[in-house]
Formats: structure tokens, C-alpha cells, sequence
């Protein structure tokens, strides 16, 4: 495998390992400036991140005006905050389509309490189609990637996705509550309880 390609796949696992990110929008309020915030996400069927943000938030305000921004996902800091793995997405933001049901409904599996927001005002659901992907795995490990050699689409149809998920959440539990989603490519949470929530391409 050559070095760019394991670069590519490293860069993958650490967006499906990622739960946030720091998304940067374009300032409405300073224009030309960049507006830092921190958002949840999980993958679309192509790999690309859909975020869930109110109407109100500043960084919806900008999205509304320029759609252009970045997602910066990080793997969990060391001593030395530099030398540990992240990922830059430069992306297109669009709001997801009201037929898109079966996408918001794996948003609200990944992240439960999110279905509270739904009596907020104003949420919406936006996917970030990747532009570039820029990818630092440590010295000399350095990538720009397109899109078409990056993302991964899944495997799986929403269909088999949720029966999938079904399936192992009633009949096989204790698998999930002895680390599955350490050793396939099965997205997890884990509490008192361990629900799959999710089956994404590698």
C-alpha cells in the first residue's frame, strides 16, 4: 500500500472515529473574518458530514450568506497537541432535503438528545459536501485529497443499515458490550447500555 493511500484510509478512520469538529463559517457580523464553533456530526451515505444547527446560531447566519466552510477534526490530544493526527474538510454546506427522513433519523440515532431540539426553535439539518480534504497523520505525512479519493461511500442501502442495527441491538447485545465496534466497522455508544447506532464504510 503506498503512502498516500494508507494516508487516505487513516484520514478516513479518524472521521468515522470523530463525534465534532470545529466548524468555520464566514463572518457575517466581520466580514472577511473567520467564525470558530464547535458542532456534532455524523456521515451521510457518501461519507460526507451532516450537522444539526439552529437557525438562530451565528454560524447558521453565516452558512445562510456563504455557504463555503471548513471542519477541522482532530484525534484526542497528547502532551503536544501538534503532533497527533487531524483532518481539515473544506466543504459546501446545503440544507438537507425534507424527503431525507431516513438521514435525520441516523443524526437523532448517533446523538439521542438531539431529537429535543426538535421543540427549539429553528433547527435544521445541513450536510458538508467535501470539497478538499487536507489530512496531517505526522511529520511528512502530509495530503490534499479530492473527494473522489477520499470519502468512502457505505456498503449498506438505510434499509439493511437499520435492520442491521436492529437485529444487533435485540439479539446481540453482549457482543456490542464487549467492544464490536472496535474490531468492525460498526458505530457505537456506549453507556450503561450499548446500542449500535450506525454502519459506515471503511
Amino acid at each position: 500500500m503506498s503512502s498516500r493511500h494508507q494516508s487516505s484510509a487513516e484520514a478516513r478512520a479518524l472521521l468515522l472515529a470523530g463525534k465534532s469538529g470545529v466548524l468555520s463559517t464566514l463572518s457575517v457580523d466581520v466580514p472577511g473574518y473567520p467564525f470558530g464553533s464547535v458542532v456534532p456530526y455524523c456521515l451521510d451515505g457518501e461519507g460526507n458530514p451532516i450537522i444539526y444547527i439552529s437557525d438562530i446560531a451565528q454560524h447558521s447566519k453565516n452558512i445562510a450568506h456563504d455557504g463555503r466552510v471548513s471542519i477541522i477534526v482532530r484525534a484526542d490530544a497528547g502532551n503536544d497537541v501538534q503532533a497527533v493526527a487531524r483532518l481539515t474538510l473544506l466543504a459546501d454546506a446545503e440544507k438537507l432535503g425534507p424527503e431525507e427522513v431516513e438521514l435525520k433519523r441516523r443524526y437523532h440515532r448517533f446523538f439521542p438528545s438531539s431529537g429535543d431540539y426538535t421543540q427549539a426553535h429553528g433547527f435544521f439539518f445541513c450536510r458538508l459536501r467535501v470539497v478538499r480534504a487536507r489530512y496531517i497523520g505526522g511529520f511528512g505525512n502530509v495530503y490534499w485529497f479530492e473527494p473522489e479519493n477520499f470519502l468512502m461511500p457505505s456498503p449498506f442501502s438505510t434499509e439493511e443499515e437499520e435492520k442491521a442495527i436492529d437485529h444487533m441491538n435485540v439479539d446481540h447485545r453482549p457482543l456490542l458490550q464487549n467492544g464490536l465496534s472496535a474490531e468492525t466497522d460498526a458505530v457505537t455508544h456506549e453507556g450503561p447500555d450499548t446500542d449500535m447506532v450506525g454502519l459506515d464504510g471503511e
